[in-house]
């Protein structure tokens, strides 16, 4: 160890405060009380390992009335520090402590950013749970307790007169040991996907060698990927009226992912999230020696990001989960009537293929949730991302997999994406309820149908009506544990609507099967209007409910709740409706692309996987973002991408195979219906995608 370097007084005093700060001296525990005076002496002989520990760990940073509360310090800089020493060999540890302002202080700390008691319950679900962050590297030996007590202690002295708290845990500090660990139960799945991927190869490599459509080989038809890539790219026989749907599909699911990274991006830390909340600011007085366009920052306009319009494409666009839901009500309705019209249904097929179509696929991802995500990323937010997200699949699966997640365990939920599968699941298994006396008792059916929308409606207002819930959804990074998430939005009861009309659809294409629909020109320019102006004002309604100078009025949200995502999912159906009747102009070409038709074969990929990805990138940041539209559309479409890739391997690896079996049981058992069909149904009968 080198001879402390000579400084002046100044200098001594200086280093005197930094280690002071920086230098757990008083630790309990013996190894790191020694580790941390051997760091002391060699920062200040300007050993480069002791300056690279010193360096890593997070100094004030600025921006913090902006919203910039997460300092991340050098987290990959901290762990690579390995120095032996004559205290033993002194390795690097990562901690991340976490400050808790109270209410009084976040409230005067905002009023420094023009936000007002009034706007203060609008916003305050954002930033009550918020903590200032700061990161620090220490010797390994030294315990979670000691640092602690260390940096509370210190922080303490600093905010004298503040009321905060200092929060430490285990899962807030990282070695190089935890980067690595893996246990023998991952390494044997990792080696079942790894041998499956391999038979595939395998099986692919053969296919190549001896073409399937030459020797009809069951287990290569179903296994090889070349098959099944062909499956995906291939042209469906003749053309369907329903081929708009297909379009309406992919753009819904590329929607749903770009709405999750805008969350991403909102809630996980950059360094202006105040942008997002923060109120209008506006002055006319111009500076007197200058042109128009010389403004002070003060005197340029400046809003929140939440009271633009543009935000209601994210604040509002969960109404898009709507549009899923009236397509697979339509398909499955569809379905029934077609099969019906032939003779008995199988109902042990009609449960058993749906529900093994679907959950499969979900089961493959759970035990990736479950076991290996934690391999794939670290960083100062990775262990919080993994409590959150990976835990929840760990000990609540099965909730997930047998579809009952939103009532048995809300919170957390396994897969967060995955509660419209449990509604969509649940709504197909009860939809003989709506589907039977409309088969067999029409009158009978057209007032089950109408009583059971009705009661949706009037469960929403009510609902809405007793929480006091506001129009919006809660703009907060704790969305997921509010009682609105958990007993509202993800709820079958309060969903239903647009799955039901869904239903209703399906029925009454099925009836006008035979013949196409005359809509004249002038009824069809009406109908596109109000489909236009419907869905805009679906989407954009929630505004109304973010701006300060509005008044809560309980009825009003109430209202909005119950009836907004009817309204947009009627706008949906007069979409589909005017494309099967001859209506639907440009609009039905470009919803009919094949392109869509391809995509949506591997959308169900996309969306099982797509979160994945987004908090594996987001838990595994290593410096804080900056919050923009641009960055954040820029962000998404580089998830669509990646995802198209990934729904694309996932497809044929997991997702065809499995429904090439199905139908394979289905034809061995006789139940599987090979006559032609009419074009109308042909979507139904031909679709490879993710809804019945």
């Amino acid at each position: 160890m080198e001879s402390p370097a000579k400084l002046n007084m100044k200098q001594g005093l200086a280093m005197n405060q930094v280690l002071g700060i920086y230098a757990i001296t008083n630790a309990t525990n013996d190894l790191c009380r020694k580790q941390s005076a051997g760091f002391a002496r060699a920062l200040r002989a300007f050993e480069p390992w002791a300056l690279k520990m010193f360096d890593s760990s997070s100094k004030l940073q600025s921006g913090i009335l902006y919203g910039n509360l997460f300092e991340f310090g050098s987290f990959r800089q901290c762990l690579e520090i390995d120095e032996t020493t004559r205290f033993g060999s002194i390795a690097g540890k990562h901690c991340t402590l976490k400050v808790y302002p109270d209410t009084r202080l976040i409230k005067k700390i905002l009023s420094y950013r023009n936000i007002s008691e009034r706007r203060w319950r609008i916003i305050s679900g954002l930033v009550q749970n918020a903590t200032l962050d700061w990161s620090v590297c220490i010797p390994e030996a030294c315990g979670v307790d000691d640092v602690l007590s260390h940096f509370r202690k210190l922080i303490e002295v600093l905010t004298e007169g503040l009321n905060v708290t200092v929060g430490l845990t285990e899962g807030n500090c990282y070695t190089k040991c935890d980067w690595a660990s893996i246990s023998g139960t991952e390494i044997s799945i990792f080696m079942g996907f790894g041998v499956y991927a391999l038979t595939v190869g395998v099986i692919t490599t053969y296919d190549f060698r001896f073409p399937t459509d030459e020797n009809n080989n069951y287990v290569v038809k179903t296994f090889s990927a070349r098959q099944n890539t062909k499956r995906i790219f291939a042209r469906a026989k003749g053309t369907s009226d329903l081929d708009c749907i297909h379009g309406i599909r992919v753009m819904s699911t590329c929607y749903v992912i770009i709405g999750h990274r805008f969350l991403m991006v909102m809630f996980y830390p950059v360094i202006n999230s105040l942008h997002i909340i923060e109120v209008r600011v506006v002055s006319n007085q111009l500076q007197p020696h200058t042109g128009c366009c010389m403004m002070t920052w003060d005197q340029f306009m400046r809003e929140s990001w939440v009271l633009y319009y543009r935000s209601t494409a994210i604040t509002g666009g969960t109404l898009c989960v709507d549009t899923f839901f009236m397509i697979s009500g339509t398909l499955v309705s569809l379905g029934y009537f077609t099969q019906a019209s032939k003779g008995s249904t199988n109902w042990l097929v009609f449960y058993l293929y749906r529900y093994l179509r679907i959950s499969v696929p979900l089961a493959i991802v759970v035990l990736w949730y479950a076991t290996l995500m934690h391999l794939f990323g670290s960083g100062p937010l990775w262990n919080d991302m993994l409590q959150q997200v990976q835990k929840p699949c760990q000990e609540y699966w099965w909730a997930t997999i047998t579809h009952v997640q939103n009532y048995v365990h809300p919170f957390p939920l396994c897969m967060v994406q995955a509660w419209y599968l449990t509604c969509d699941m649940q709504y197909y298994f009860l939809s003989p309820a709506v589907l039977l006396p409309l088969d067999k008792f029409p009158m009978l059916g057209y007032a089950n149908l109408a009583l059971i929308y009705s009661i949706s409606i009037a469960v929403n207002f009510y609902l809405a009506w007793i929480n006091k819930y506001n129009g919006g959804v809660p703009i907060t990074n704790h969305l997921f544990s509010t009682k609105f998430f958990q007993h509202y939005y993800i709820s079958p009861h309060t969903r239903v609507s647009p799955y039901l009309i869904g239903l209703g659809l399906g029925y009454a294409l099925h009836k006008t099967r035979d013949k196409r629909l005359k809509i004249s020109t002038g009824m069809a320019l009406v109908g596109w209007s109000l489909c236009f102006a419907t869905m805009l004002a679906s989407l954009v309604g929630c505004h109304v409910f973010f701006v300060e100078e509005h008044d809560y009025d309980r009825i009003e949200s109430s209202l909005f709740l119950a009836v907004s995502r009817s309204s947009w999912t009627l706008g949906v159906l007069w979409m589909v409706w005017a494309c099967v009747n001859g209506s639907g102009g440009p609009i039905n070409y470009v919803l009919s692309l094949h392109v869509f038709r391809v995509v949506g074969r591997i959308s169900y990929g996309m969306y099982l996987l797509h979160m994945l990805l987004q908090f594996t990138m987001s838990g595994a940041a290593k410096m804080p973002g900056y919050f923009s539209d641009f960055y954040a559309i820029f962000a998404a479409l580089g998830d669509v991408c990646v995802m198209l890739f990934a729904g694309f391997l996932f497809t044929i690896l997991f997702e065809s195979p499995l429904h090439q079996t199905l139908m394979y049981a289905l034809k061995r058992n006789g139940d599987s219906d090979v006559a032609k069909v009419k074009p109308l149904q042909r979507a139904i009968a031909k679709s490879n995608g993710w809804h019945p």
